[in-house]
């Protein structure tokens, strides 16, 4: 079996670039608001425990909550 080693060459060299960023903050829960609270709260609880799946699912909660 023989490697390609040019860049990009499957089995071989580099691969393509890949630019990776930072994560975005966390979104404020708005002041009074129970639904964003309570997302606040178990934000915390599954930050503490490692459950960053769980941080995400309440950082969408807290983003998408409409406040007219």
């Amino acid at each position: 079996m023989t490697y390609d080693s040019r860049p990009g060459a499957p089995g071989g060299g580099q691969g393509a670039v890949v630019h990776v960023t930072l994560p975005r903050l966390d979104p404020k829960p708005v002041p009074g608001c129970p639904r964003c609270t309570g997302a606040a709260a178990r934000r915390s609880m599954y930050r503490r425990t490692g459950d960053l799946s769980g941080v995400s699912d309440c950082n969408v909660v807290i983003r998408r909550h409409p406040h007219a």
